[in-house]
Parts: structure tokens; sequence; C-alpha cells
């Protein structure tokens, strides 16, 4: 990985021959095109990190011409890829601006939930209350769902695919800020590789969010329980987008203590294993992270000398 962040960094054209190559691998390796997107966003991460804001862009840019010329000769219309670099690519590059110029996580995780807000405001600005529309389209694969045995028995499917229909335009501008952190954190690795090996180690594990940002996001739990009509809906899907940066101060609460107690690799694959297993774990890491702000775990519970 380091001899990978060495060659981005070696020169401005072989940093957007790397991130164009990902961009085209996403059309060519669909399986793995989440993933292609991601490495091509924490290239643009990286370079922006490393060497500047303006040649972050720079590679961002022509990349961006490189793999959209890719898929129109390939015969896949060019906006495919547009909006690939709208929803990921150019979030992952502002936010790693945001910790360029502060040199903090916590700050540019919070960029990215910032980002998130933002975009769920113009959905709704532009479309009115996108709920309609999910319900619409889940209707159509309902069939699908039921046959995949996504529905409990017993319960109503049109009742659940109403509440999902809710929360869907929120769970996926959480899952877009969610990508855009992941690829900044990929980015910000490569670049410790290079400069300070182990440095995003003490880096993450010391992640915590200012208490008014806790409040904050207490404050729009209890709205929503009060609120009604689209006002909760939108109110509940900005609290899942909010709960992106808590995510990583979870995970940063079972990496403090896992390091302080020397306890091994273990409880950390163990962790990771079970949000890959069962993906609604993800709400209790973020409930961890959020009760940090003010419990404060790796100090009360830490212990041992953190191990690097």
């Amino acid at each position: 990985m380091k001899a990978l962040a060495g060659f981005i960094v070696s020169g401005r054209y072989q940093a957007i021959l790397s991130a164009s190559i990902c961009g085209m691998l996403a059309f060519l390796l669909p399986p793995f095109s989440t993933l292609t997107n991601y490495l091509g966003a924490a290239v643009v991460s990286l370079v922006t990190l490393r060497i500047g804001v303006s040649q972050g862009l720079l590679v961002l840019v022509a990349a961006t011409a490189v793999t959209m010329l890719f898929y129109q000769v390939t015969g896949v219309p060019a906006a495919t890829i547009a909006v690939t670099v709208l929803l990921l690519w150019v979030p992952c590059w502002l936010i790693s601006l945001v910790l360029r110029r502060t040199v903090s996580l916590a700050a540019a995780m919070l960029a990215g939930a910032v980002l998130g807000i933002v975009a769920l405001v113009l959905i709704y600005a532009v479309m009115g209350d996108p709920a309609t529309w999910w319900y619409e389209h889940l209707v159509l694969i309902r069939s699908a769902l039921e046959e995949a045995g996504l529905f409990p028995q017993g319960v109503s499917v049109d009742t659940l695919l109403q509440d999902l229909s809710r929360l869907m335009t929120g769970v996926i501008v959480a899952s877009l800020a969610l990508g855009a952190v992941c690829s900044l954190l990929l980015g910000r690795w490569w670049q410790a590789l290079l400069v300070n090996p182990g440095g995003l180690h003490s880096e993450f594990c010391d992640l915590r969010f200012p208490q008014a940002m806790g409040f904050m996001v207490l404050g729009l739990m209890i709205f929503t329980q009060f609120a009604s009509g689209a006002a909760s809906d939108m109110t509940a899907q900005g609290v899942l987008v909010m709960l992106v940066p808590y995510l990583f101060a979870g995970l940063a609460v079972v990496h403090g203590l896992v390091a302080r107690h020397g306890r091994g690799k273990g409880w950390l694959i163990a962790v990771y294993a079970l949000l890959g297993i069962i993906p609604q774990a993800a709400l209790l890491l973020a409930g961890l992270g959020l009760v940090d702000t003010w419990v404060e775990f790796r100090r009360r519970l830490g212990g041992g000398k953190p191990e690097r």
C-alpha cells in the first residue's frame, strides 16, 4: 500500500491515471463498483492532503473527464460517471480540504455530515416530500422483496413500505456521507504511510465530537418524537446523516480501548464482522459514540498504556 501511495503522489499524471483506472473499473467490474469508486475518491483525497487542494481538484476534474470519455466510447451514458463524481468524489475532496486546513478528523467528518444535510434540504426543496416517489418505486419491486424474505411474517407489507419510503432519502444520503468519510480515511492512511506511519491510529483513537454537537443531535431526536408529517420525516433523516460521524466515534472508542488493554486484533475483527453481518449494529456503535461525548469511555476505562 505504501508503494501505491508513493506512485499516486509521484506526479500529476500518475494520480490522474490512478483515479481514472478506478473510475473505469467501476464499469468493468460491476460487483466491485462501490469499492473502486471509493478507491478513486481516496486517490483524490490523498493528493489533496499530501500535495494541495488545487492539485486534488485538478486530479478530480481530469480523472472525471477521462472516465467519462471511456464510458462514452463503451456506449454507457457519460452522465453515469458524472453522477458518481458529484455524489462521492466531490464530497470527499471537500472534506479532505477541511481536514487539510484544520488537521482535525472530527472537523472533516462533521463537514461530511453538513454536506449530507445540505443535500437533504436541496432534495426536499426540489422534490417536495420524496416519500411518495420512493413508495411508488418500492411497490414496483415489492414481489422481489417478498421473495427475498425481507418482510417479517404477520406484518403489513404496505405499512413497512410506507415507513421505509419516509426514510429512504436519509438512508441514501447517510450512505453517501459514510462512503466519503471512508474514502477520506483511506486517503489519510496512505498519507500517514508516507510521512508518519502509525499516525492515523493515534489520531483515530482520540476521535471525539464536541458536546454542543451531541446536544444538537439529541434535540433533533426529541423533536422527531413530537413533530409530525414531512417535518418529522425530514428531521429523522437528518438524524441518520448526523449519526454517521458518531459511527466512527464509536469505532474509535473500540479501537482506543482495545489498544489500551492490549486485547489484540480479534476484538476488532469481531466488531467489523458484526457490522458486516448485522448492518443495524452500526446504530449501536453510533449510539456508543454519541454517549462517549459525555461519558468519555477511553478516559474512564482506558487503564493501560496505548499500543502503537
